[in-house]
């Protein structure tokens, strides 16, 4: 890759990104079109992938697992430390 081209490339990014923040601080968006918007992606969402409270989520398993191992780990050192006492 052409490196005059991606440091462009990334003065460009960081221009728009600056013009939407001068942007977003001017005109905020009213309480009630945030909501409405919030709640339209919210929507969207459940028609794409089903309900939020019931679909499978591969993160949540392994921070539930990563979590139980924990708490294994935690409770057998508890427990090697009260036989050593």
């Amino acid at each position: 890759m052409d490196p005059e081209a991606l440091r462009r490339f990334v003065e460009n990014h960081r221009a728009a990104s600056a013009r939407e923040d001068r942007e977003r601080s001017n005109r905020p968006m009213p309480v009630a079109e945030a909501w409405a918007s919030a709640m339209a992606l919210l929507r969207f969402d459940e028609q794409m992938n089903g309900d939020p409270f019931r679909r499978y989520d591969p993160v949540t398993e392994w921070e539930d697992k990563k979590m139980y191992e924990a708490w294994a780990k935690l409770r057998a050192g508890w427990a090697n430390r009260k036989k050593s006492a």
